[in-house]
């Protein structure tokens, strides 16, 4: 089976947002352990990220802007660089949304996709959500998706198992993977 490594919206704006930052430091060592494994058994790894205009709906939503594009707050948090593999930006919670994502992991034969990042509730669930439409197998890392409130995290990985996909740990990831599955 191919496997691809989804690492969702770790980005300046929303890493370093106080209600967040030790939530990321806590994820960040896990992340680092499963990028290593994609990237030493040549799985691709894609990094999602808002890139969003000025005037985005989702801000007067959330009450907050974050990610806009060309702003430093719309970058990669340097935790994670130098990155393993390619960027998709993206404008709406679901990596799959009006992106070219669907298009390279087909083209490469992907069954598997691997979840981490943020905010598990939202972007993890609506990309689960989309990965199972399209006939991937969605894949949430436990200790690798954090959401600013423990219970949202809890609820939304318990909706991908009931209804779209697999949530394991980040060591029944790592023995799935080095077993070629």
């Amino acid at each position: 089976m191919q496997n691809a490594l989804l690492v969702i919206d770790m980005q300046k704006d929303l890493c370093h947002h106080p209600e967040r930052r030790e939530k990321v430091s806590s994820m960040l060592g896990f992340l680092h352990v499963l990028i290593d494994t994609f990237h030493n058994l040549g799985y691709p790894i894609y990094y999602l990220c808002f890139a969003l205009n000025e005037n985005d709906s989702q801000f007067k939503r959330f009450g907050d802007r974050y990610c806009v594009k060309g702003t430093e707050g719309a970058e990669i948090i340097d935790e994670l660089l130098p990155l393993r593999g390619e960027i998709i930006f993206k404008e709406k919670h679901s990596a799959f949304f009006e992106t070219d994502l669907h298009f390279k992991l087909s083209n490469l034969g992907i069954q598997n996709l691997y979840l981490t990042g943020m905010q598990t509730q939202i972007c993890i669930m609506t990309t689960a959500a989309d990965a199972h439409f399209r006939g991937y197998n969605p894949i949430a890392i436990e200790e690798c998706v954090l959401s600013t409130r423990e219970e949202k995290k809890i609820q939304a990985l318990k909706w991908i198992k009931d209804y779209v996909g697999e949530v394991w740990s980040l060591n029944n990831a790592i023995a799935e993977l080095e077993n070629g599955k």
